[in-house]
């Protein structure tokens, strides 16, 4: 009776979105049940003018047999007179891809062996230039006061009644550490790639303790820090598993590494209803296929997080960023707030099973007993 009911809540609400955005498609009762089913990539912040490049090859629904003749696999021709990148798939290796959204001339692809999904945007694998050669002034709204409410579900979650050391990989501008302050019996520490963002926390936020790093290359000392944060960090990441099995090196046994990043499952239909309703505009989010890589399932980051030596990967729910900017308002706010209310309760009715929110997960460093 469980199953039939995370089936049927499944295939209603996202088959609902997929039909609005004029991708409906036949899927079979396994494919519904499979956490694989979805799963996307994108990075990079550079701006280029690929609105006029036409895409690889046709645009695919989701959930459509792999033709022969629509495959393509990239090569290191298409990377360098095309502007897409030749990649193995991250979860698999595979190099059989279709095309299931564009974005801007891009095609966001998905692996024909295991699901995932990829944006084909040729990134740098160590960006840097994310904030540019200077941050500029303001209170930067979106990465202050609009992730305030989900910072403190965190607080509350992990850090209240316990002490120790805590490090922010990819911290960008601080605010995050710059919030963890009263809380005396933490140490916080952070590690960011732009030089610009690291001036702006010490100098703006008076945040001291962080250094300017690759992330993959934190020269910090092993089995050192007691929970390691990645903040929409992992799904820039062009090839996460050695940031990730550093993260396992630095912590303690028993550490938690805490992980939030965007679901797919809800970023794919959600993209394909805007553009039906907008189309493609300048200024408007879809899958944002430069600068994410990788638009990941809960399964996908299960995979990802247990290859690398992590064990006990398990979901939470905190409350979603609340506006992109204060001039959206109060109505915005309580629209994602009153969806997180639905999302969390589908979850719990579902065991789990049915997740519409964004995906914070936490993943355990196994002790030696463990073992």
């Amino acid at each position: 009776m469980n199953n039939f009911f995370v089936i049927l809540c499944q295939s209603t609400i996202i088959g609902l979105l997929d039909r609005l955005a004029g991708q409906d498609r036949t899927r079979s009762w396994r494919q519904l049940t499979d956490p694989n089913q979805y799963e996307t990539r994108c990075l990079s912040k550079k701006t280029l003018a690929c609105d006029k490049r036409k895409p690889l090859v046709r645009s695919h629904r989701l959930g459509e047999s792999c033709d022969e003749g629509d495959i393509r696999e990239h090569d290191m021709v298409d990377a360098i007179n095309g502007g897409v990148e030749s990649t193995k798939c991250l979860l698999c290796g595979g190099l059989r891809h279709r095309p299931i959204f564009n974005e801007y001339g891009i095609d966001i692809l998905q692996c024909c062996n295991c699901h995932h999904v990829f944006s084909s945007f040729a990134a740098n694998p160590h960006y840097d230039g994310f904030w540019g050669e200077e941050v500029g002034e303001g209170d930067h709204f979106y990465w202050s006061k609009a992730r305030s409410r989900m910072h403190q579900d965190f607080f509350k979650r992990f850090l209240i009644g316990r002490s120790g050391r805590l490090l922010d990989m990819g911290c960008g501008l601080g605010f995050f550490l710059k919030a963890m302050a009263p809380y005396e019996n933490w140490e916080a520490y952070g590690c960011e790639i732009s030089a610009a963002a690291v001036r702006y926390a010490r100098e703006t936020l008076g945040v001291s303790n962080i250094i300017c790093s690759r992330l993959d290359a934190a020269d910090l000392p092993h089995n050192s820090f007691d929970l390691i944060t990645l903040w929409d960090v992992i799904d820039h990441i062009l090839r996460p598993d050695p940031l990730l099995r550093r993260c396992h090196e630095l912590l303690r046994e028993g550490g938690i590494c805490f992980i939030r990043t965007p679901n797919v499952r809800i970023q794919l239909p959600r993209a394909r209803l805007i553009k039906l309703l907008r189309g493609m505009k300048p200024g408007v989010a879809y899958l944002q296929a430069q600068d994410h890589l990788h638009h990941y399932s809960m399964s996908s980051i299960r995979r990802l997080l247990q290859r690398n030596g992590f064990s006990g990967v398990e979901l939470v729910h905190l409350h979603p960023i609340q506006n992109a900017s204060r001039n959206r308002g109060r109505i915005v706010g309580g629209l994602k707030n009153m969806w997180f209310e639905v999302a969390y309760a589908l979850a719990i009715a579902s065991r789990g099973h049915l997740n519409f929110d964004n995906l914070f997960v936490v993943a355990r460093k196994e002790t030696q007993t463990q073992q």
